[in-house]
């Protein structure tokens, strides 16, 4: 296969979104169209909208950039947008091309940054990309489509081999008629502070580093750093920050000060205990905000609901088990739909 370098003005139509909405002024309702912003999680979207009659609507099949965030995605559907987003059509342009482009496009914007070369316009418009070349030296799509399209099921076929589906429970578990006790927090839980690591004082490595988000399971960095809040199998609850949002971590990492490692009271706890006790935590969010902290007295003090057995102790089985079956039903869901795909995708043209 041959390579050419090609100026992204000359193989894309690259334009501004005509009028990109703060969020504050969507008009509110769930609905259908995606609300793209320059987020790097979930294709770019941050909610789906309804209807914004103010607004113009942008049509799908395009790639979306996110310039002072290098962010790249292929938008399928219509869709309203947030502030500075660049758009790239081209009549080619499809699924499938458009995951042939989208890493090289990243890799395009990696040069820019906040440190005196930042994404512009004119420096995206003037960006330099390989592309697979014809013989006529234009960009391939052909090549870029039949790619990925031979692609497409081998992956699909791949990941479903390594999805892990336990085996049904004769029992299907529900939380209809489950007894349910109140606990403090600090009855359940050994808390443990996290420590705090300046940013300048991290060292680039492989582990991961928790800080007070509600994102990327909430892992803010990758360090090489050491310190007394090294952890594992534990969650982590933020209370500053995205507050009272917490996450699993079964792997080993470092949690800023921000966060609260979570432990329960004699008991070894694992995946499916701490997810289940994760949802219970969360529904404490709407208490918390900047005027009322999560502070350690309040956490200690707070007090949560879990389902207990005839003792009146935690039952952390029946979490165990609901959690396992949960996974059970929502890989199996997930499954299906992908196996779905592979049913309704076209094969490759013919060499």
């Amino acid at each position: 296969m041959r390579w050419g370098c090609f100026t992204l003005d000359d193989v894309f139509d690259i334009k501004p979104t005509a009028n990109g909405i703060d969020k504050v002024k969507l008009t509110p309702g769930a609905g259908e169209y995606p609300y793209v912003t320059r987020s790097d999680m979930n294709n770019g979207v941050n909610m789906f909208v309804s209807k914004q009659e103010r607004y113009n609507l942008n049509s799908g099949n395009c790639i979306s950039i996110g310039l002072d965030t290098q962010t790249v995605f292929y938008q399928p559907a219509d869709f309203y947008t947030g502030q500075n987003i660049q758009i790239l059509r081209h009549e080619r342009l499809n699924e499938y091309t458009g995951k042939f482009l989208l890493p090289l496009l990243e890799r395009t914007l990696s040069i820019y940054s906040w440190g005196g070369n930042g994404a512009t316009l004119t420096r995206l418009r003037r960006s330099k990309i390989f592309l697979p070349a014809d013989d006529s030296g234009r960009p391939d799509w052909n090549f870029m489509e039949d790619c990925m399209r031979k692609c497409e099921p081998a992956m699909i076929r791949l990941y479903i081999s390594r999805l892990k589906v336990y085996e049904q429970d004769t029992e299907i578990l529900t939380l209809d008629g489950v007894r349910w006790g109140t606990f403090y927090i600090r009855d359940i839980f050994t808390i443990s502070p996290g420590k705090r690591l300046r940013k300048e004082d991290m060292t680039p490595g492989n582990i991961p580093f928790v800080g007070a988000s509600d994102s990327n399971n909430g892992v803010t960095a990758f360090i090489s750093n050491s310190n007394i809040s090294e952890d594992n199998n534990v969650l982590g609850v933020n209370y500053n920050g995205s507050v009272v949002e917490n996450f699993y971590h079964p792997y080993t990492a470092l949690f800023s000060d921000d966060v609260k490692r979570f432990h329960i009271k004699g008991h070894e706890g694992n995946k499916y205990i701490y997810l289940f006790i994760k949802s219970v935590i969360c529904q404490q969010k709407e208490k918390y905000n900047y005027g009322y902290k999560f502070n350690d007295a309040r956490m200690q003090a707070q007090q949560i609901q879990l389902p207990v057995d005839d003792s009146g102790n935690p039952d952390w089985a029946f979490m165990e088990r609901y959690m396992q079956q949960e996974e059970q039903r929502l890989t199996g869901e997930y499954t299906d739909s992908i196996q779905s795909k592979l049913r309704n995708t076209p094969p490759p043209p013919p060499p």
